[in-house]
């Protein structure tokens, strides 16, 4: 793995996407509808296995976005091709490796006016697309985990058909479906009480293969963090709000340590707020910065770490024991942390959209 330290890594990225998503309430006007090549916070876009570190985003092709992935094991960047195949746009993938070494890609692709999410993995060639959502409803912003047997697990937001009583504009209820595949995949189920509209999940799968989700849900008065959890066979547990109050609370994202312990991140009031705690236990949320937008969180060896987007440049908050000050690392929007497990070097990473371009770097060398 020589020859990481201070890699920057250039990709392309989408050009605009018209609106062909439902728009959920109240949130249509502050998502962007241009997806550049790292967005969303919610999912892994860099991810390291079997030596390697791979990273997706998306890129236009004859003017239609599309989902690539490229791989280095040396700091020299290679293409691993195209993964889409559509004829609308493909955008907002995430990628994990399993211990085997294969690579596994999920996105949102638009076949017609409705989105839905797609699934392929890499072991040597892309396996053909398969549709693993509905036909017939929207479903989109997939995360995507594998536990230590191999068996992966795949959340997304989607529509639910309207039950009585419940009209909403876009004609359904947004909910979060969870589906597992284990030689191939179940039959999705939904996981959240989607009333009027549960958003964009992030899921992370621990060390003792217990599953963490959290996303975004109206209480009636704005948007909190819901979270639940799961250590297969058992059930879902009930789903918890972990934010309160009228100022509404968006776009989590989470990561899980080696001891257990959740760490969350979301944009809140303008600014960046982080929890860190365990089911039934969760401490006070802390304040990070009083401005910014689309938080990610990362590992690493003395703790945990915070990128977010703060006007027009990436920031850096880090926690060993305590947090230590913000700091820029440079121009860019949409970053997302990479993968860090104790014993592995260098790393961890991160990823940033830079105008047309992405940037990857080590922050091996910032947070020491």
């Amino acid at each position: 793995m020589r020859g990481w330290r201070g890699l920057v890594w250039w990709g392309w990225i989408a050009v605009s996407v018209v609106a062909l998503q439902p728009a959920a309430p109240a949130v249509a006007q502050r998502v962007r509808i241009a997806y550049t090549a790292t967005q969303s916070n919610n999912q892994h876009k860099l991810f390291g296995g079997g030596g390697r570190l791979y990273l997706t985003y998306t890129r236009p092709v004859a003017g239609t976005p599309q989902v690539y992935v490229d791989v280095s094991a040396d700091g020299r960047r290679r293409t691993l091709g195209q993964v889409s195949r559509g004829t609308g746009p493909s955008t907002l993938s995430t990628i994990v490796v399993d211990r085997s070494g294969t690579a596994h890609l999920a996105w949102t692709q638009f076949d017609g006016a409705i989105g839905r999410v797609y699934y392929s993995r890499y072991r040597g060639t892309w396996t053909d697309p398969v549709a693993v959502s509905s036909a017939v409803t929207y479903a989109g912003y997939p995360s995507l985990d594998a536990d230590s047997r191999g068996h992966l697990h795949l959340v997304w937001y989607g529509i639910r058909q309207p039950s009585a009583g419940q009209p909403t504009p876009h004609g359904g209820i947004y909910e979060i479906y969870y589906v597992r595949h284990d030689g191939a995949w179940g039959r999705p189920e939904w996981i959240s009480p989607g009333v009027p509209d549960a958003i964009n999940p992030a899921l992370a799968v621990d060390a003792n293969d217990r599953l963490h989700v959290v996303w975004f849900q109206s209480d009636g008065f704005a948007y909190q963090i819901m979270y639940t959890t799961r250590t297969p066979p058992a059930p879902w547990s009930a789903p918890v709000a972990l934010t309160f109050g009228q100022k509404p609370s968006t776009a989590p994202a989470l990561a899980v340590d080696a001891a257990g312990t959740v760490h969350v991140v979301w944009e809140q009031d303008g600014g960046i707020s982080y929890l860190r705690g365990r089911p039934g236990r969760w401490e006070k949320p802390q304040r990070l910065s009083a401005t910014g937008a689309d938080p990610t969180v990362g590992l690493w060896a003395r703790g945990v770490f915070v990128l977010w987007t703060d006007g027009e440049s990436v920031a850096l908050r880090a926690f060993d024991g305590a947090w230590r000050p913000s700091r820029a690392l440079g121009a860019g929007e949409y970053p997302n942390a990479g993968p860090w497990r104790p014993g592995a070097a260098p790393g961890p990473w991160a990823v940033w959209t830079v105008g047309n371009r992405t940037r990857v770097m080590d922050l091996g060398r910032v947070l020491r």
